[in-house]
């Protein structure tokens, strides 16, 4: 894991008495885009959450290029361009997309928030859609558009890590396959490293480098490409 973004070592994290990750190892490359799938109720999102510092472990580590950050909270994160884009809708509905971008930058910490004019540009040309919409409060928004406001909200803090739980969830199969082509041009393009969580296991196979499969709170054995993955290892995450 030396040459890892982000990584976590013997992760254990629970909700009360309740162990939900086991001994987890995950890391993630600065290149790549790994695809974490697994059943409902296995502990993906529980291992975004704890990446990103919203539940503090009850063992193990978390690092960021090798240095122990466990212990930090979600301002550490934001201070090493580690950005989250959560499943539940994470827009404010009564603010047009420009003041949903420009709120995002407020709430960054001082030392994120130089370049704002530049990043919300680059942000709204990969959303053509947003770009024509700016005006438009996002509450007013189809669910489509208010996912693709959530991940232009999580640009904003110009991120090298992207978290992305459940990004497709209730969307059409056209809005899938537009929002999986933008996820993979920033990571082409930008350079952002992105961990998605998902159950569409086949549109996530089609541009994860690396798949990481979750099961029972436990890490599993398989992490590999998704042309490695066997019908019965799909199955198992359906």
């Amino acid at each position: 894991m030396s040459n890892s973004i982000l990584s976590a070592t013997r992760l254990n994290v629970s909700y009360g008495s309740q162990a939900v990750l086991r001994d987890i190892d995950f890391s993630l490359d600065p290149t790549e885009i790994c695809g974490i799938i697994g059943p409902n109720g296995a502990g993906k999102t529980t291992l975004l959450r704890s990446l990103y510092g919203l539940l503090r472990p009850r063992g193990g580590r978390i690092c960021v290029e090798g240095q122990d950050i466990t212990e930090k909270g979600v301002r550490e994160r934001l201070e090493r361009r580690i950005s989250y884009v959560p499943q539940e809708r994470s827009v404010f509905p009564n603010l047009t997309v420009i003041e949903n971008l420009d709120l995002a930058v407020d709430a960054l910490p001082a030392s994120r928030q130089s370049g704002r004019e530049a990043q919300k540009e680059l942000v709204l040309e990969l959303f053509p859609r947003l770009k024509e919409r700016n005006q438009q409060l996002a509450g007013t928004m189809s669910g489509g558009e208010q996912r693709m406001v959530a991940i232009a909200i999580g640009l904003m803090s110009q991120p090298r890590v992207l978290l992305l739980d459940e990004p497709t969830t209730g969307l059409a199969p056209q809005v899938v396959h537009n929002l999986m082509d933008v996820i993979k041009r920033l990571n082409r393009d930008c350079g952002i490293a992105t961990v998605i969580v998902e159950q569409n296991i086949l549109s996530t196979a089609k541009i994860a480098d690396r798949i990481y499969i979750v099961k029972d709170g436990r890490g599993s054995e398989f992490q590999g490409s998704p042309s490695q993955l066997t019908k019965q290892q799909i199955m198992e995450c359906l």
